[in-house]
């Protein structure tokens, strides 16, 4: 089992995120990447999933909707801490947090196909000149060919929040503002905090960075070397 566990966002899938591993193990936090079920898959397929190959993991890493899994996949594999990294949060104190914003489901319904159907991969959700430029040359094309298609009912389900999560160790990094709520929510739990000047797939197009980022945030919380390796 490596040292920690990075997880995906399940509407991105597993290969955006193979370059942020290399780079945290090169940095002395050996790492992999949480591999999704088959599609389409449910969020219980997902937790399950990744709970099993997080068992004995010492740091989570989930990025954007993982996020929203990462305090029950702690609380079932026992890992020591987690590191988000621009990343949603649930909502409340145990109970259940919905996987899609009610304000966001709207657009979720647009892409519908006519008769109902799977979703278009998460690359077809915004016009080529906007998502285009958030990927290195050459990766757009390999993602949008294995970024997972799901069912509207995958958004609008709900996963379970154990009670007390805010309160184990966790930190948050984030790539610019976009995840402004959730910064703020990490101010107020008291996580260790950091902010790149970047956009949301900063992980994919300067891993290193970010692997720096994360591992000074997990040795802030006792789960990580502290200092470069080379």
């Amino acid at each position: 089992m490596p040292a920690a566990l990075v997880v995906p966002s399940p509407l991105l899938g597993p290969l955006a995120y193979e370059p942020l591993a290399r780079a945290l193990t090169r940095r002395g936090l050996d790492a992999r990447v949480a591999q999704l079920p088959s599609t389409p898959f449910t969020p219980d397929d997902v937790l399950d999933a990744v709970t099993d190959q997080a068992d004995g993991c010492a740091v989570l890493v989930p990025h954007s909707n993982a996020g929203l899994y990462a305090p029950a996949v702690c609380g079932r594999a026992g890992c020591a801490a987690t590191v988000f990294v621009d990343a949603a949060l649930p909502e409340g104190d145990g109970g259940t947090t919905r996987l899609a914003p009610v304000a966001f489901l709207g657009h979720v319904r647009s892409l519908v196909p006519p008769g109902g159907g799977l979703l278009p991969p998460w690359t077809r959700w915004w016009e080529a000149e906007e998502i285009r430029p958030l990927f290195p040359e050459g990766w757009f094309d390999r993602v949008d060919e294995t970024a997972p298609r799901l069912t509207l009912d995958y958004f609008t389900a709900t996963v379970p929040v154990p009670a007390g999560w805010e309160s184990r160790p966790s930190a948050y990094l984030a790539f610019g503002g976009t995840y402004a709520e959730e910064q703020a929510r990490a101010t107020a739990y008291r996580w260790p905090l950091t902010v790149l000047d970047g956009h949301h797939l900063h992980l994919l197009t300067q891993p290193q960075a970010v692997a720096d980022a994360v591992v000074e945030l997990a040795a802030r919380l006792g789960q990580a070397p502290s200092s470069p390796l080379t």
